[in-house]
């Protein structure tokens, strides 16, 4: 699984990207160990009050799914975290319906080939 950081208007520091990067791997249950992680990190200004909002997109690119989520939040540690628990969410309810998906299918080929009294 390989990770990539991208940066705008915002330094991270190495802690900060380990801290990110070790939650990560976190989905490899999930999805496949050739996939791509991106992030997108990003400071950026609210129009209403003034206040700095980080922003974090998080790409997966796996061989044959493609799942993003991003969120705007004051805190870049607890935009990162809200992010990853959406991912987290969207991930493993997608390998849930792939899962009841082949287990239906599954079950109707054992009764096509079951026999009939």
């Amino acid at each position: 699984m390989n990770i990539f950081f991208q940066t705008q208007h915002i330094e991270i520091d190495q802690a900060m990207k380990d801290f990110m990067a070790s939650r990560l791997y976190g989905l490899q249950k999930f999805i496949s160990k050739d996939s791509q992680i991106f992030v997108n990190a990003e400071k950026t200004r609210a129009s209403h009050n003034g206040n700095d909002l980080y922003f974090i997109s998080l790409s997966i690119s796996d061989a044959q799914y493609r799942y993003y989520t991003e969120e705007y939040q004051q805190n870049i540690r607890k935009t990162f975290d809200n992010a990853y628990e959406e991912m987290v969410r969207i991930v493993r309810n997608d390998k849930r319906k792939e899962r009841n998906l082949a287990r239906r299918a599954g079950s109707r080929i054992k009764n096509l080939f079951r026999k009939k009294r």
